[in-house]
């Protein structure tokens, strides 16, 4: 698992160097020290405290969901999960990471394996609620920018061709056999898959009003999250635009670095935000703001989430040393 992340980290870091690059050419200010200055600091502030309230209601949630399967620990830790999560679902494709070390920053915490299933299960079910909600508000916007959705399309077909390419190359180059499964093994399996089937069923057909207030939590998540854009536009142009025309136009885009293959939507991200929001900011501007805001969206958490992850193994090896 390890070896995995430390090349979907540098892959990730080798795509967001090269987009990064590539806003700056195309939209580096000859002033950048004085635009840097100029930012109101009120509204970036704003914008780093609503991604702390995207980490908050996330870490609300699961930790909501893990009691209710019996799985305890604390408040402060439960940031721990989340902000690693943050990191694996920014160097895997498909955020897939985010659903996969919980089983490593859980299990540690004597977390059963169908336990972490079913929190991880149910947490994707309540993230799945937002994107649901929201699905006709992001046709609505398509519909009235065509353009701009056209470019994000463009953008989002093009990455997944270039990835399925590499993917493939990978395949062909480093192909390993599959290896059989023992008896014990699939034995294990089935009773854990049990177990986590009974979970879900019981969790769903008891907890029902604890699921409303973890799909309300998830809604209050990513909406802090589109205001993080919301507060950064602030930041470069106080007074240019409505809040809501600012929220519908970034959908189309939330949803293209959700679905996107690249680690965490790099590249899409970087890309696409020049597209959309252009028409709020000052092209002098698009560039610094597209990196800030990609910075302050996906990868502050993201890096913190690596620093804490990277403590935990080695107070985990430290640990079997002893």
């Amino acid at each position: 698992m390890y070896k995995n992340i430390l090349y979907g980290f540098l892959f990730t870091i080798t795509i967001i160097f090269l987009s990064f690059l590539y806003i700056i050419n195309k939209s580096a200010p000859q002033n950048f020290l004085k635009i840097a200055f100029s930012i109101n600091k009120k509204y970036l502030f704003l914008s780093l405290f609503v991604i702390f309230l995207f980490y908050t209601f996330d870490n609300l949630r699961t930790f909501i969901i893990a009691r209710s399967v019996g799985v305890k620990y604390s408040f402060l830790y439960g940031y721990v999960i989340v902000l690693i999560n943050s990191f694996g679902a920014t160097v895997t494709p498909f955020y897939i990471g985010g659903e996969l070390l919980p089983f490593y920053t859980l299990k540690r915490i004597k977390g059963e394996i169908y336990q972490i299933m079913s929190i991880v299960t149910l947490k994707g079910f309540s993230g799945m609620f937002f994107y649901i909600i929201f699905f006709p508000f992001t046709i609505h916007s398509i519909l009235i920018n065509p353009h701009k959705a056209k470019k994000i399309i463009f953008l989002f077909l093009f990455i997944l061709f270039i990835t399925v390419i590499l993917f493939t190359l990978w395949q062909l180059i480093f192909k390993k056999r599959l290896k059989f499964l023992s008896k014990e093994t699939l034995r294990s399996i089935k009773y854990t898959l049990l177990k986590y089937l009974v979970i879900c069923k019981n969790f769903f057909k008891k907890k029902k009003k604890v699921f409303l207030i973890v799909l309300m939590l998830s809604l209050f998540m990513y909406n802090s999250l589109l205001f993080t854009g919301i507060f950064l536009i602030k930041a470069f142009n106080e007074n240019a635009f409505s809040i809501k025309e600012v929220f519908l136009a970034q959908l189309p885009l939330i949803y293209a670095i959700f679905m996107s293959p690249t680690p965490g939507g790099s590249g899409v991200g970087e890309i696409g935000a020049l597209s959309v929001f252009d028409t709020f900011i000052n092209a002098d501007f698009i560039g610094i703001f597209a990196i800030l805001w990609r910075i302050i969206n996906q990868y502050l958490g993201a890096f913190i989430g690596g620093l804490l992850f990277l403590i935990l193994i080695l107070k985990d090896s430290c640990k079997k040393d002893g």
